[in-house]
């Protein structure tokens, strides 16, 4: 109840900030709910499902368009995803472990906050998605015999048909399901493979086919260049970012990765924001810096030393049991500790893979913070991580025992491992405290390294608002809104960044074009608004003061270049922190 209060108390606040991106999200709930329209993906992006606008829509329905009404949908999947992390966690630890890990869970950082409560599509769902694999992995193969008999055979086939629709509706929703899909799929294989011969496969197969009916239905009818696969390596390729030569751009990837994204998706805060070229991450010199080295390298190499202790610790128990197995073959109780292992050690494969991955794209070089949601499904790798500091001293004692023959000693490096893994325990959860203070006072949040960064642009941006920062700008731009419809400036081009947002914040009273830095027609994601306003000889434009754009249409209006001349018509006022341009004079 804390978690679903804490994040409809910020929706309500109206933050985070709401971009473009997430306008177009909203903006789809509304063709869904009063228009009848029935999209398969997000506007003009054919790899990530859907699901956030119909959900939206529903709200709208019900209480009306708003960004919060928007954010509703979100907090209900987040409910349904600390559920299954409960039910999950007490199937393969404990309830304490359990308790502990959805007290986490409940807390977080501004980032983490943030990505649960932006609709911009996958993150939620793949959450969700991922969980559920893994729940009905972990129950399938505890409940399954060693003999292959069939027991509950009818709930056992409705599981395979779960299974296979979480993993469909994942893939529609974001290729980040696949290493879900993976890991849980060869535990099922390993400990459930004698069930291939009866009906679970056809079962998971059918289940499968309907969650990725819309994904499959795209994919036939997309015309060349437009399938999922072509638009998910170009989200990837990061196209529009420099070429650089492999051995600068690697050491930037992995600087990226290691002390950037990593400690942004794993609640690591207040972060010092910036890029891989002008972060310190092992300077000394002030309290910045000093601070700056804790969150931003000894913060991720913790999580790094975390995991491997979880790693090591897995693999030590999987091997003995191994060996048990090659003897004499496993008891009950031996194979159930086998496949809780494996299911462990599936939870920490899982979280590592998109690290990995996405170590291997420009993204984690140029935009590791924006481009840190791509690593979100590490969340789902927690209990993996806190489970060796609850339960450790089952394994340290024994451990210690064998490194010293003196009793003594190893009893007071057990109390030792006792006081420190507490210690982590206490470290992270005020840490994570912390977080939940600063977003909603935001004291403690550092400067934005550049002051004049266009909030806005998400893509690229390097910092995350508090609630009082966001608030000031959704202050600023409701006025604009108001004072555009008092101008009758209903029709406008803008950039990408402020179009859609300004739409959906407007209801659709404001219709907007996407132009670029040049005035060239930019990436609208639906067509129609650009007709709308292209077909409006008397269309406003409306930038941001000072801006490229606002500086490139200020030199058009001056210039006595005849190829201009039109723009002469046009009169700029400043309002509201924007530039607009009219052909009535205002």
């Amino acid at each position: 109840m804390l978690a679903i209060a804490l994040r409809a108390i910020l929706a309500a606040k109206g933050w985070p900030l709401l971009d473009s991106d997430e306008g177009t999200m909203g903006l789809m709930g509304m063709h869904i709910a009063f228009r009848g329209e029935r999209p398969i993906f997000f506007y003009a992006q054919g790899y990530m499902g859907a699901t956030e606008a119909y959900l939206a829509a529903i709200m709208f329905r019900l209480f009306g368009v708003s960004s919060f009404t928007l954010r509703l949908g979100l907090i209900l999947i987040f409910a349904l995803f600390l559920l299954g992390m409960y039910l999950l966690t007490s199937l393969l630890y404990n309830r304490k472990v359990a308790l502990l890990t959805l007290a986490l869970l409940a807390l977080g950082s501004n980032p983490m906050l943030m990505r649960e409560l932006i609709a911009v599509g996958g993150v939620p769902e793949t959450w969700l998605a991922g969980t559920c694999l893994l729940l009905l992995t972990a129950w399938l193969a505890l409940s399954s015999s060693a003999d292959g008999s069939m027991r509950n055979h009818w709930p056992r086939l409705a599981a395979y048909f779960v299974w296979g629709g979480a993993a469909g509706f994942g893939l529609w929703s974001h290729m980040l399901i696949l290493p879900f899909i993976l890991v849980s799929g060869i535990v099922l294989l390993v400990f459930c493979w004698r069930e291939l011969l009866s009906f679970a496969p056809l079962c998971l197969l059918l289940g499968l086919l309907i969650g990725s009916f819309p994904l499959i239905y795209y994919n036939l009818t997309a015309p060349p260049g437009k399938d999922t696969l072509f638009y998910a390596v170009h989200a990837m390729e990061a196209g529009d970012s420099p070429q650089l030569p492999l051995q600068v751009l690697l050491p930037m990837q992995l600087k990226g990765v290691l002390f950037i994204s990593l400690p942004t998706v794993t609640g690591a805060n207040p972060l010092c924001y910036g890029s891989v070229y002008t972060l310190p991450l092992l300077h000394m010199g002030n309290i910045h810096d000093v601070r700056c080295t804790l969150v931003h390298t000894v913060w991720p190499l913790g999580v790094i030393l975390l995991w491997l202790f979880a790693f090591g610790l897995t693999l030590r128990t999987l091997w003995a049991l191994r060996s048990q197995f090659v003897n004499k073959g496993w008891s009950v109780a031996e194979r159930r500790e086998a496949i809780r292992s494996s299911l462990h050690l599936a939870l920490l494969i899982s979280g590592a893979l998109p690290v990995l991955l996405y170590m291997l794209s420009p993204n984690s070089a140029f935009y590791p913070v924006a481009t840190s949601r791509y690593l979100t499904g590490c969340l789902v790798s927690t209990p993996a991580l806190l489970a060796p500091l609850v339960s450790g001293s089952n394994v340290v004692k024994p451990l210690a025992l064998r490194l010293t023959s003196r009793v003594t000693l190893a009893l007071r490096l057990a109390r030792l491992s006792v006081v420190l893994r507490r210690g982590v325990l206490i470290v992270v959860g005020l840490v994570f405290v912390l977080g939940v203070f600063s977003t909603f006072t935001g004291l403690l949040t550092p400067p934005a390294v550049d002051r004049h960064e266009d909030v806005y642009y998400t893509q690229v941006s390097t910092q995350h608002l508090d609630v009082p920062a966001v608030q000031a700008l959704n202050r600023q731009e409701a006025a604009l809104i108001r004072d555009l419809l008092q101008l009758g400036a209903r029709h406008v081009y803008s950039d990408y960044w402020t179009c859609d947002r300004l739409i959906f914040q407007s209801k659709e009273r404001i219709v907007c074009s996407v132009v670029q830095d040049t005035l060239a027609p930019g990436h609208n994601r639906y067509a129609p608004y650009s007709s709308i306003v292209k077909a409006d000889p008397a269309a406003a434009y409306v930038f941001h003061a000072g801006s490229q754009p606002d500086t490139t249409f200020a030199q058009r209006m001056a210039s006595s270049d005849e190829k201009f001349h039109t723009f002469k018509r046009y009169h700029r006022l400043a309002l509201d922190g924007y530039a607009v341009y009219s052909i009535n004079k205002i």
